[in-house]
């Protein structure tokens, strides 16, 4: 007689949830998209960077590969802001990128022109125009014309904030 216990029973289905290989193959591949994306902003970008893309910056002209040129350092700017409400203050310190030496001496008797025209543009601002990265780009795009202008017979590569506390 047969007896029922003795037919064939079927193999026991495997558990749920398989694998977790593919998941971790799809964490691993974000990470390593998320570390790529990382690494190329902030490196700036493919053409030029941060600093030379910043509102068409002419300042970018010298090139990735070229050594950086001599500087004049300007003394601390210390300026009362525009405000109603409270006295707000300013301290900026500013470094000039100049082409040559020769260029340097020329900018150094027209540091006192410049340093009146910095502070008369920078004590005609708020707080909220001198807070933030693209309002500092709006800011170093404006001196940079005044120096520009300033300094027509010298060749000038790059404004520098060295140093900005808003009080």
């Amino acid at each position: 007689m047969a007896d029922a216990n003795d037919s064939p029973t079927p193999p026991p289905a495997p558990a749920p949830g398989g694998s977790k290989l593919v998941p971790a193959l799809l964490a691993l591949n974000l990470l390593v998209v998320a570390a790529l994306l990382a690494v190329f902003l902030l490196r700036g970008g493919a053409a030029g960077g941060p600093a030379a893309a910043a509102a068409g910056d002419p300042h970018g002209k010298a090139g990735a590969g070229a050594p950086p040129g001599p500087t004049i350092k300007l003394a601390d700017f210390i300026v009362h802001l525009r405000d109603t409400d409270a006295d707000r203050y300013a301290r900026v310190t500013f470094d000039v990128e100049v082409a040559t030496e020769d260029d340097r001496t020329r900018l150094a008797p027209l540091v006192p022109r410049v340093r009146d025209a910095f502070i008369a543009y920078l004590s005609d601002r708020t707080v909220e125009e001198l807070r933030g990265g693209d309002a500092i780009a709006r800011t170093k795009a404006a001196l940079s014309e005044r120096l520009g202008a300033l300094a027509a017979g010298v060749e000038i590569r790059a404004l520098y904030i060295t140093d900005l506390v808003i009080q």
